[in-house]
């Protein structure tokens, strides 16, 4: 998460993150999720998408991203102390934008 201090105008207060989920809109996208310490669930409204999060075991959730895009979310399941500052961000970009984006990752 970013902090207060750090946010930049425009970004969203307790849901900015410092490093977004990106992936390619208009394609099939499978997520594998766990936790390392207790139960979370990954839940993005807007792409309707909650997947619970447990400790020693995979979980999946298979989307379809329609459009460009950054989608905002948050833990949602009530996990400790911390619950109420684990945003989630993830930003659908076009296939060129996606496979650039990649190739500077890895550079």
């Amino acid at each position: 998460m970013v902090a207060e201090d750090d946010l930049e105008l425009g970004q969203l207060r307790l849901l900015e993150v410092d490093n977004r989920v990106v992936v390619p809109a208009k394609t099939h996208l499978r997520f594998i999720i766990t936790s390392a310490d207790v139960l979370h669930s990954w839940a993005v409204p807007s792409l309707g998408v909650k997947c619970d999060a447990v400790p020693g075991r995979l979980n999946q959730s298979s989307i379809f991203i329609k459009r460009e895009g950054v989608y905002y979310g948050q833990c949602s399941e009530i996990c400790g102390t911390n619950h109420a500052f684990m945003p989630i961000v993830v930003e659908a970009v076009s296939l060129d934008d996606y496979v650039s984006w990649l190739s500077n990752k890895l550079d």
